[in-house]
């Protein structure tokens, strides 16, 4: 008989007033690769439980030999019904940018996994514009989920690519 064992460290970081969270890791194996994903917006599920896009994310990371994930999202408020946004306001905030950036320059790969919610949310492309920016000078590590095929820029929940992700650099 044999018996496997896994531990996974999990840590959400919030804003004092639990308005935003910032990142949310999920680290199994501190000796291999770390993805920093950037999502759109945080669930209210965290550390334990997890929403579908979280654990997608999580089977693939693992699938792609990596020991973990990092996760930041261009908006930080929690609760926030990404379909129904008319507006940005306080929907992120300065300490957002921050987590992103420091996640990002201790990541091994950055993968963008907003999906093409800017090209559809106009109101939203300002935003992805300053976190690309923000990323600029980790560009070489910048990577986007793909089918393989001509689509580029998928969200995790996309049928095709949730129990595969194949990763494209994004420039």
């Amino acid at each position: 008989m044999t018996t496997e064992r896994a531990t996974i460290k999990c840590e959400a970081v919030f804003s004092d007033d639990s308005l935003h969270r910032y990142s949310l890791s999920k680290i199994w194996d501190k000796t291999l690769p770390l993805a920093n994903v950037i999502t759109i917006a945080p669930s209210e599920d965290f550390n334990v439980t997890s929403d579908t896009t979280t654990s997608i994310i999580c089977n693939n990371i693992y699938l792609l030999g990596m020991g973990g994930f990092v996760l930041t999202n261009l908006i930080s408020k929690i609760g926030a019904d990404v379909k129904k946004l008319k507006s940005t306001k306080d929907l992120w905030n300065a300490d957002t940018d921050k987590y992103i950036k420091e996640t990002a320059l201790k990541a091994d790969k950055i993968i963008i996994a907003w999906g093409k919610f800017t090209e559809t949310r106009k109101v939203f492309s300002d935003r992805e514009q300053s976190v690309l920016k923000l990323l600029e000078p980790q560009k070489d590590k910048l990577f986007q989920i793909t089918d393989g095929k001509e689509r580029k820029n998928l969200h995790p929940l996309t049928p095709s690519i949730r129990h595969s992700f194949i990763l494209h650099s994004y420039y």
